[in-house]
C-alpha cells in the first residue's frame, strides 16, 4: 500500500538479455495483467534506448493514460561516469529534485559554469521526465 492507502503494483521478469523485445514483451505482460486498461499508472526506469522504444510503442505509459518518467539515481549515476566530478553529481541530483523552474535553471547554469559538456549531457534529457 501506497501513502494513500492504494495498491502499489510492482512487477519484474528475468529474461535473457536487456533488450528491445524483452522490454516490449514484459510492457505486453504488464498491460495484460497488471494495468488491464487502468489509467494512471507510472513507469520510472533508466533511460535504456530498448524501454524507450517499448514504451513510446504502447498506450499505457502515454499522456493520458500514464506516465514515464526517469530514474533519478540512474541520470546521476550516468551522468557522474560522464563528468567524473562528485561536486556535479551532487549539482545533478539537486537539479533533479527541484520543482521550481528558476531553481532548477539556477543549478544548470552553475553545471554550465563548471563544465559546458556536463550541462550538455544533462541538457539533451526530457526535463519532463
Amino acid at each position: 500500500m501506497d501513502g494513500n492507502q492504494q495498491v502499489l503494483p510492482l512487477a519484474f521478469a528475468i529474461v535473457d538479455e536487456e533488450t528491445y523485445p524483452s522490454w516490449k514483451w514484459f510492457l505486453q505482460q504488464l498491460s495484460q495483467h497488471v494495468i488491464r486498461g487502468q489509467h494512471g499508472m507510472c513507469l520510472i526506469s533508466d533511460r535504456h534506448a530498448g524501454i524507450i522504444k517499448a514504451v513510446c510503442e504502447g498506450p499505457d505509459f502515454v499522456s493520458p493514460h500514464g506516465v514515464y518518467r526517469y530514474c533519478l539515481r540512474h541520470v546521476c549515476s550516468n551522468f557522474n561516469s560522464y563528468s567524473k566530478n562528485v561536486v556535479l553529481k551532487d549539482l545533478c541530483w539537486q537539479d533533479g529534485l527541484e520543482y521550481q523552474l528558476r531553481k532548477f535553471n539556477r543549478i544548470m547554469e552553475e553545471i554550465k559554469k563548471q563544465k559546458v559538456e556536463a550541462f550538455v549531457f544533462l541538457d539533451q534529457i526530457n526535463k519532463e521526465k
